[in-house]
């Protein structure tokens, strides 16, 4: 078997994965970074496009948890990881909800004032910035519809470059996903990396990790096995591979026993006058008038995602397809309140989540659609799908109200983009699985950084506190 040795070994290039061996390898340390998907360029198919699933999201898109109600869950599989195919949107979490993280576990060093420069390094180093002269017309139709209910909005910043003439122009080719950013600094830093790199398990001796077994993988087919040989390791897998990983080499202890995620419900929305317009990408007004609880907002509208949300019973999909520039996806996203537990299928090589997606969910939803509605309709929506597979449409707002106030378990479409808390951290050694770094407590150079550290939800989306606490714990590693 083939052994390369390195002083960092990164499982995971993914924002907390690429934040790790940049800084480590900038530092002067010999890092290698393994990524179980491929190396594509940001522009090597359109965004979100059907072949940017192929291409970059684990099994297509198509992976679900279990309960009551199944939800539908994206995973990025390809370097740079979930910063290649999601929004590129960027929130600061609330002061409160830091505050009430530190105190939840216990964490050291985690003082909002502690934390705010490595926010600001992310946004400087990452290109955080607003849509300059505007953000388009569909997020023109949610302020309109919010001022009309007397409910505020803001326009959030993205990982994004506009061009200096023209900055509405070509707004889906500025993301400033990983490989853009981090992964190549990294690499002029002298990390190596290894894209279509399977980790199998990872090396214990003792209190400590020698590093893993991996395989090569190309076009789906098993090649040669590796042996990594580190004086350090980081897990930086995401929320649901990096607990399966550590459960697989026998850490159990708080891992994998706490998933939260954001439940989110989309429905369509009919207008008289066109609004949608794909040149604009994701629309980046979010009402956050009921936040931290839910978020509303309006999603990226192509015609497959149109078809998607749409519904069955809303006549002749066909037909209204052809009118798309008068129809949006609209959604609502919750702060979930179950918690998950992951478990490894060897034999299958999926995780299994059982996460019960709870009455309070439910409750929470419902509120949220019920208001999603009530500002739709008063920004001139002439109809709604029903959140309710099989539903029919919803031309008035008290039409939806009923619905709403008793969602039926397992009857809606539920997914999420925002996962964490499998391996929290914190001083609490009765529910954490880390110290208030990411060290796995109980061996001495395996870390975790990533969004399984959160304590809880975030709130908002969490690839920048993502990126910001990596910063953190590899300043506090590197010493």
């Amino acid at each position: 078997m083939k052994r390369i040795d390195c002083d960092v070994l990164v499982i995971g290039s993914g924002p907390g994965g690429a934040m790790t061996a940049c800084l480590a390898a900038e530092a002067g340390r010999d890092v290698l970074v393994l990524e179980e998907g491929a190396h594509h360029p940001i522009d090597s198919a359109p965004s979100f496009s059907l072949a940017e699933m192929d291409q970059k999201y684990r099994n297509a898109g198509l992976n679900v948890t279990f309960g009551g109600t199944s939800i539908t869950y994206l995973e990025g599989r390809c370097v740079g990881g979930g910063s290649e195919i999601n929004a590129a949107l960027y929130h600061r979490p609330l002061e409160k909800t830091l505050r009430e993280w530190q105190t939840q576990t216990r964490i050291r060093g985690f003082e909002p004032e502690q934390l705010w420069p490595h926010f600001e390094a992310v946004e400087r180093d990452c290109n955080v910035n607003l849509v300059p002269g505007g953000n388009g017309p569909a997020c023109d139709l949610l302020k309109r519809g919010a001022g009309s209910m007397g409910w505020s909005t803001r326009e959030i910043a993205r990982f994004w470059s506009y061009p200096a003439e023209a900055p509405q122009t070509g707004l889906l080719t500025g993301r400033q996903s990983m490989t853009v950013t981090l992964i190549p600094r990294a690499m002029r830093a002298g990390a190596r990396l290894m894209p279509n790199t399977r980790v199998v398990k990872l090396l214990r001796e003792g209190k400590r990790v020698l590093g893993a077994v991996a395989e090569t993988t190309e076009g789906g087919a098993r090649h040669e096995r590796i042996e990594l040989r580190a004086k350090s390791v980081f897990v930086c897998a995401g929320a649901v591979q990096t607990p399966r990983l550590l459960r697989r080499a026998g850490f159990t202890h708080n891992v994998g026993d706490t998933l939260q995620l954001h439940p989110m419900i989309r429905i369509t929305a009919r207008f008289k006058e066109p609004f949608n317009d794909l040149a604009w990408g994701v629309p980046t007004e979010q009402v956050d008038q009921f936040k931290p609880g839910l978020t509303l907002g309006c999603s990226y509208s192509s015609i497959p995602h149109l078809a998607l949300w749409m519904g069955a019973e809303l006549g002749d999909k066909k037909q209204r397809l052809r009118d798309w520039r008068r129809t949006g996806i609209f959604y609502v996203a919750a702060v979930g309140t179950g918690k998950g537990k992951i478990r490894d299928l060897p034999l299958v090589g999926e995780p299994f989540i059982r996460l019960p997606l709870t009455q309070a969910d439910l409750d929470r939803l419902g509120e949220g659609l019920l208001r999603l509605g009530q500002l739709l309709f008063a920004a001139g929506a002439e109809e709604l799908s029903s959140p309710v597979e099989g539903g029919p449409g919803i031309r008035s707002a008290n039409d939806l109200e009923a619905l709403c106030k008793a969602l039926p378990q397992g009857k809606m479409p539920v997914s999420t983009i925002h996962l964490f808390s499998s391996a929290p951290m914190g001083e609490d050694e009765a529910t954490t699985a880390t110290d208030s770094f990411g060290k796995l407590r109980g061996v001495e150079n395996l870390y975790v950084n990533d969004a399984s550290l959160f304590p809880a939800s975030p709130a908002v989306n969490p690839q920048g506190t993502v990126l910001a606490i990596a910063r953190r714990n590899v300043g506090e590693f590197l010493g």
